[in-house]
């Protein structure tokens, strides 16, 4: 008895809380990172989607699914400090589980433990939300949209260009007409602090500036590793080079032991060239990643509009091993909704919704109201007499707005602001497209 009263005082005394708490009592508040997405928006991240699925496909890349909530230790197995920023909870059990994160090491123990037989090269796409906590201070979203592609069991400069290009083309066929990929490679890094016998002390905190984005501080740490000229001066300026083969061909020159990394680089850059990428990639030796499974290629593209890269990714050959099955791997991952906004903010204003608000359609239309939605075109119904109709479609983007009067049916084309009555408003409509 005294531990049921105990535990009803304790629920009593949260709810207090709660309700005094302005973040939680208020109507319509929203967890730190959460927002609603309205019916015009979500209709323009499905087509979206929708068109980044129809470019997977056109290379093979075939769509899976992982769940949403994994076993903590499981996805540990990456060992990566990603996971410091994972929603955790608890299943009947008591074993710790996680909203997963990212989708790379979901889609990466899906391909090690349910591909075991694939002879490979396996290419798989998916769609799905990650979730990671907000940092303090940080205006980003607890929930991000993905949409990616993974090639696995293939290796060198050709699946790394076959990787950049069908993100390329992603981008574009989504509707981001300009779009730059930054490209870098871990190995050209290690191979440089290789080649220089740059202490393990100095590389740990070397690779901490570098996860920063913090030159300063990379210039700072690079400053007590004495070493002649020019390799001081490369070591210096390492993450901030920025160019093509230029600066590969530079890095090969000081530093000899880092020759056969640049080749590698130097040839995926030959090939996305073939295709016409030459202007579009940059060599940018300061992307990095904050997950530590990343081995070679590592890859940003960015948009005007957009403050954060629309797409990261690169190659991570060890990640496959850690759940049983090693393969080399390489692959990206679009933030759907910061693709959405740089591509309605800096390449196209939204388009209209083709569909009519018909005054009457809930009620004294419903017959006309049948024909138009029979020639495919959407129908947003209203009662005779309501005097909303142009201000709901403002509200929703819709195209046109219909009215009865003595003559017909008088429509509104918003698109153009010209008015007509029609007798045959499906045909006139559909005429219009």
């Amino acid at each position: 008895m005294n531990v049921l009263m105990s535990d009803c005082v304790h629920s009593v005394h949260t709810l207090n809380v709660s309700q005094t708490d302005p973040q939680i009592s208020a109507v319509g508040a929203l967890p730190n990172g959460a927002r609603d997405v309205l019916p015009i928006e979500a209709a323009e991240l499905r087509a979206v989607e929708d068109a980044l699925r129809a470019a997977f496909s056109r290379y093979g890349y075939r769509e899976v699914r992982t769940p949403v909530i994994e076993f903590a230790h499981h996805l540990e197995r990456a060992e990566s400090g990603g996971l410091d920023r994972a929603y955790r909870l608890f299943d009947e059990s008591g074993r710790v589980l996680v909203l997963r994160p990212d989708m790379t090491i979901p889609v990466s123990r899906l391909i090690a433990t349910r591909f075991v037989d694939h002879p490979g090269p396996i290419r798989v796409a998916y769609t799905g939300p990650s979730f990671r906590v907000p940092q303090p201070g940080k205006p980003v979203a607890s929930e991000v949209r993905n949409a990616g592609a993974e090639l696995v069991g293939a290796d060198g400069p050709e699946a790394d260009a076959e990787i950049v290009l069908v993100l390329w083309e992603a981008l574009r066929d989504a509707g981001l007409s300009q779009a730059r990929i930054g490209l870098s490679d871990v190995s050209v890094t290690a191979a440089v602090l290789e080649g220089l016998g740059v202490p393990d002390q100095i590389r740990e905190r070397l690779s901490r500036a570098a996860e920063a984005r913090d030159f300063v501080a990379w210039r700072t740490e690079a400053a007590q590793f004495v070493c002649p000229e020019p390799q001081a001066e490369l070591l210096a300026g390492l993450p901030a080079m920025r160019g093509h083969t230029d600066v590969l061909a530079r890095i090969a020159e000081v530093v000899p032991f880092a020759r056969e990394a640049c080749a590698r680089m130097t040839r995926l850059l030959e090939l996305l060239a073939q295709e016409g990428l030459h202007d579009a990639v940059l060599v940018d030796l300061g992307i990095l990643r904050d997950w530590k499974y990343y081995s070679g290629l590592v890859i940003e593209a960015y948009a005007s509009g957009a403050a954060l890269p629309v797409a990261q990714g690169g190659r991570y050959d060890g990640l496959a091993s850690r759940f049983g099955t090693s393969r080399p791997a390489v692959g990206f991952s679009i933030e759907v909704e910061s693709l959405h906004r740089a591509i309605t903010d800096g390449a196209r204003a939204r388009d209209l919704e083709f569909g009519i608000v018909l005054v009457g359609g809930l009620d004294e239309q419903l017959t006309l109201s049948a024909r138009i939605r029979a020639a495919g075109i959407v129908v947003i119904g209203l009662a005779a007499g309501d005097s909303r109709g142009e201000a709901l479609a403002e509200a929703e983007g819709w195209r046109f707005v219909g009215v009865q009067d003595a003559g017909g049916l008088r429509i509104l084309d918003r698109a153009d602001g010209t008015s007509f009555v029609s007798a045959r408003p499906e045909e006139d409509l559909s005429s219009r497209r």
